[in-house]
């Protein structure tokens, strides 16, 4: 990855290129073919009524792009170039406006999460964290992964936000991997490692109510649109029980898809690490003053809700994480400078090119189009609730296929299934409350979520490992929503 020129990379953030699959090689020959006939064909053909031109032209760009994206035909940070320019040349979204996506907050959120973990990493302190985390839980790969689910899922709680709670793990994630020998774009562990990180994120949000903000939104619509009121408790009743073994699910499937290759932390066995993280000795200046940075970092993202009434302003998560950043460059306060910083630009071309494509799709009406057509397309009067309730589930859990904004979804799916369940006479909260249960499933790509961004940032595994993996976590959590309309959703008294 791209660094600042004269510095060396962290092992964290190298990313090599490992054997293909067979699978791997035909797709990587066949992508820019498909890519261009899929494009193609949308620029060409007619324009369905009720989109416009420029929808069904950002609709080939993004699935063009996609298609790149997945068989990695070129490198992921061409196809975001290109897909800049082809948005730009075509009319698929303004000139400005595509540009101006480097300025998004989620380019920043992530330029400030790598100088924090820079910070981290040259104060030695995220080492000594993940020292203690695998010599005193993480003895075998399979606690280790057990330990970052459950560190993670903790976090749901007291941080709101999936993209904070990445940013706080990332780290801890890279040196763990270290610890393993997991080389990036080799190892399952550490492809096991980042995948479940990201989608145990998503999966544990989708448990609390206030762990993201759509998911406020989504109640407030079920409120104001069927007259029910949710609440934090209720919430939690109703969802956690979901989440947690569809998070179960997903260490299974995990461990079937990638076993580990290695049972223990390679070249030391535990007692040689504890001998190590006690030869670090006492806590140093260094590593006190990135501590006391991260824990202040981690406390004003947690308590993001409540700073106007504690502080008089409002400091946002990606101010916070630039406040953070800043602090590590500062005199007597920081340990790093410029040139002891790893940021991966071309992630940040990634990025640029991937919320251009969505935003594209989302301006142009394009997305909303497309689910008003799935919802169309099917006459939905006639069949009973328990079909309904799968078809509802299904299509809102695969909808961030089609647009990335969780906000989006919150605002189109809500109130469009509340309106169905009026229309088919079924009581409002029982597909809309569980279909906001799947307002954070974003774990299929890398562009569908800032926190899938983050972990890809490793190298550690490929769009296609990320995809494949996603699909099927998905469809489980799609069963076992379809289970718990027939029983737990039932016994709670949802409806």
């Amino acid at each position: 990855m791209s660094t600042v020129a004269g510095t060396e990379k962290p092992s964290g953030f190298i990313m090599p290129k490992g054997e293909k699959t067979a699978f791997e090689r035909w797709m990587k020959y066949l992508g820019i073919p498909v890519a261009l006939a899929v494009f193609g064909l949308l620029y060409s053909v007619p324009t369905p009524a009720g989109l416009t031109v420029q929808g069904m032209t950002a609709t080939g760009v993004f699935l063009g792009a996609l298609v790149l994206w997945v068989s990695e035909a070129i490198p992921t940070y061409a196809t975001s170039l290109l897909t800049i320019i082809a948005l730009a040349i075509t009319g698929a979204w303004d000139e400005n406006s595509i540009l101006g996506v480097f300025g998004y907050d989620v380019i920043w959120l992530m330029v400030s999460a790598f100088i924090i973990v820079s910070g981290m990493e040259k104060s030695g302190v995220a080492k000594r964290i993940a020292l203690f985390m695998v010599s005193r839980f993480g003895n075998t790969a399979r606690k280790a992964l057990l330990v970052m689910l459950f560190t993670n899922f903790i976090l749901a709680f007291i941080v709101p936000s999936t993209t904070a709670r990445a940013a706080v793990l990332l780290p801890i994630a890279i040196v763990l991997a270290q610890a393993y020998g997991a080389v990036p774009g080799q190892s399952n562990f550490g492809r096991l490692l980042m995948i479940q990180e990201l989608q145990v994120n998503n999966i544990s949000t989708s448990g609390i109510l206030t762990a993201t903000a759509p998911q406020i939104m989504a109640v407030g619509f079920i409120k104001d649109l069927a007259g029910v009121q949710v609440s934090w408790m209720s919430w939690l009743i109703a969802a956690m029980p979901v989440a947690i073994v569809t998070m179960i699910i997903s260490y299974l499937v995990g461990l079937l898809l990638y076993p580990p290759e290695v049972s223990a932390p390679k070249g030391k066995g535990i007692a040689d690490m504890r001998e190590e993280l006690k030869s670090q000795g006492k806590i140093n200046k260094d590593e006190w003053k990135a501590l006391v940075i991260f824990a202040l970092t981690i406390f004003l993202w947690a308590t993001g809700p409540y700073h106007v009434k504690m502080f008089g302003i409002n400091i946002s998560l990606v101010m916070t994480a630039v406040i953070a950043a800043t602090l590590f460059y500062l005199p007597f306060i920081g340990i790093i400078d410029w040139k002891k910083t790893s940021i991966p630009w071309d992630l940040m071309i990634f990025s640029c090119g991937a919320y251009a494509a969505g935003m594209a799709l989302e301006k142009s009406g394009a997305a909303s189009w497309g689910l008003e057509k799935i919802f169309g397309a099917m006459d939905l009067t006639k069949i009973n609730f328990i079909v309904l309730f799968a078809i509802v589930m299904f299509i809102a859990s695969f909808s961030h296929m089609l647009f990335t904004s969780k906000t989006v979804r919150a605002v189109i799916l809500i109130p469009a299934i509340i309106g169905l369940a009026k229309i088919t006479g079924h009581n409002p909260i029982a597909l809309a409350l569980p279909a906001a249960f799947t307002i954070a499933d974003s774990i299929t790509l890398p562009p569908n979520c800032k926190p899938n961004l983050i972990f890809y940032s490793t190298g550690q595994f490929s769009v296609l490992n990320q995809l494949s993996y996603g699909l099927i976590v998905l469809v489980g959590k799609w069963l076992v929503l379809c289970l718990a309309s027939l029983t737990w959703f039932k016994w709670i008294g949802l409806y």
